[in-house]
C-alpha cells in the first residue's frame, strides 16, 4: 500500500463552484498535498472539463447551487458517464433536501459549508484508500482473467498439437514455444534441446537454424511470414537427417499471432 503522502500526490480532483473566491481558497488549500487540482465555475464548464480531461479526474468536488447547471445535475451525468467516480456535495444547511437525490444518485460524501480543509483532507484520503483497493482489486482481477485465457489456450495448444502424427510445435510471434507433442519429444530425447522443450525455455529456433549471424539479422525476426508470403517449406538438417519445415499461422488471440510449426522428413 502506498504511503498517504504519495496516495493525495497521485490524485486528481475536480472542484466546480461558480464564487472565485472559493475556487481559489479550495485549490491553496489542496495545493500542498493533492497532485493535480483543476477547478470549474459551474456544472456545464465541470461537466465538459470531465469528459475532456486528458488525465482522469480521481474525485469530483462540487457546490450544489451554480448558474447554467447546478451540482447534482452535473454530479448525475458524470455518474453517467461513470458509474463509480467518486464524488463529494457541498452544500448549505438550507439545501440539506438535496441529499436524497444525491444518495440516489451516488454521491460518497458530503459537506456542509463553511469548508473545513482538515474535514475535506480526511475525507480525500479516505477516498483515495478506497480507489486504490478498487485499482488492486481490478488489476487482480484482469491478471486473473489473462490467466486464464493463457492458460484456456495452452491447453487447445497441447490438444491440437498431441493430435499431429509428426514432430510439432507452436510457438507464438516472438518464437516462444506454446506447446509440443511426444514426436518431437521423441525426436530430441538425447539432446541439449530436450529438458528446455519440456520447459518450453527452448529458443526453438537452435532446432533449425545455426548460423548465428542469420539468427539475430533484423531480417530474420520475420521469418515466419515471409516464408507463409513465399510459399516455401524450409529445408534443415538436425542429427545428421534431413527435414522440411512445415509452416501455417493460426487464428489470433487479440493482437497476438501463433504459428503451428511440423516437421517432414525431405522426402515425404
Amino acid at each position: 500500500m502506498q504511503s498517504r503522502h504519495d496516495l493525495m500526490k497521485n490524485l486528481h480532483i475536480l472542484f466546480v463552484d461558480d464564487e472565485r473566491l472559493i475556487r481559489e481558497m479550495v485549490y491553496d488549500m489542496l495545493g500542498d498535498t493533492v497532485g493535480n487540482v483543476s477547478l470549474a465555475a459551474d456544472g456545464e464548464e465541470g461537466l465538459a472539463f470531465y469528459r475532456d480531461s486528458l488525465r482522469p479526474v480521481d474525485i469530483v468536488i462540487s457546490d450544489q447551487t451554480m448558474p447554467v447547471m447546478n451540482g447534482l445535475d452535473m454530479l448525475e451525468k458524470i455518474k453517467q458517464i461513470n458509474p463509480s467516480q467518486k464524488c463529494i456535495m457541498i452544500t448549505a444547511h438550507s439545501e440539506a433536501a438535496y441529499m436524497l437525490r444525491a444518495i440516489e444518485i451516488g454521491v460518497e460524501h458530503f459537506m456542509i459549508k463553511p469548508i473545513i480543509f482538515d474535514k475535506l483532507d480526511t475525507i480525500l484520503y479516505e477516498l483515495a484508500l478506497k480507489i486504490e483497493q478498487e485499482n488492486y482489486r481490478a488489476e487482480k482481477e484482469r491478471t486473473e482473467r489473462r490467466e486464464l485465457v493463457e492458460h484456456t489456450f495452452q491447453f487447445s495448444f497441447q490438444t491440437l498439437v498431441d493430435n499431429i502424427p509428426l514432430p510439432s510445435l507452436i510457438v507464438d510471434e516472438n518464437d516462444t514455444v506454446q506447446a509440443c507433442n511426444s514426436e518431437l519429444l521423441s525426436l530430441v530425447a538425447g539432446t541439449e534441446h530436450y529438458p528446455k522443450l519440456l520447459t518450453k525455455e527452448l529458443d526453438f529456433k537452435s532446432l533449425f537454424f545455426h548460423d548465428a549471424m542469420t539468427k539475430t539479422s533484423p531480417s530474420f525476426c520475420d521469418w515466419k511470414e515471409e516464408h507463409l508470403y513465399m510459399g516455401e517449406d524450409l529445408a534443415f538438417e538436425f542429427e545428421a537427417s534431413h527435414y522440411r519445415l512445415k509452416l501455417k499461422r493460426m487464428r489470433t488471440e487479440g493482437q497476438k499471432r501463433f504459428y503451428i510449426l511440423c516437421m517432414l522428413d525431405s522426402g515425404e
